[in-house]
């Protein structure tokens, strides 16, 4: 099962916001005010796409955040890897740390193909092209 937290979750919102009006400073608090969110919260969230080179700041009257990089430019994979860390598929039966069939897994050496296959996909999907999708 892939999953999603909510941080990533956010910060792709955020990241398609600021696509949306490429060149433009936004301000966190109406978005976070549509999404449910504290402003504080979308701050902690952009500080992780601000330390990837992904967002920029400026500060003080008309303030707010805005793309380092063209939206045809900044890949997925990127963004997801700045919010969530590496990406990792990670086969767990139990509870126990390490699965006890590994050695003789049958998909042991089928994981690091297919996850090979999923960051190839994020990292040729860009930023803009998740706003052709109507999200």
């Amino acid at each position: 099962m892939f999953q999603i937290s909510a941080k990533t979750n956010y910060g792709l919102l955020i990241m398609l916001e600021l696509a949306r009006y490429s060149g433009q400073i936004l301000p966190l608090s109406p978005l976070a005010k549509v999404l449910g969110v504290s402003s504080s919260y979308l701050s902690q969230v952009t500080k992780s796409l601000q330390d990837a080179g992904l967002v920029k700041s400026k500060e003080g009257a008309g303030g707010g955040y805005y793309l380092a990089h063209e939206p045809e430019d900044i890949k997925v994979l990127d963004i997801l890897e700045a919010l969530s860390g590496e990406i990792k598929i990670r086969c767990s039966h139990s509870k126990t740390k390490v699965c006890p069939y590994f050695k003789d897994c049958g998909l042991r050496s089928a994981w690091p193909l297919l996850l090979g296959d999923i960051k190839k996909s994020l990292n040729q999907r860009s930023l803009a092209s998740l706003l052709d999708k109507k999200i």
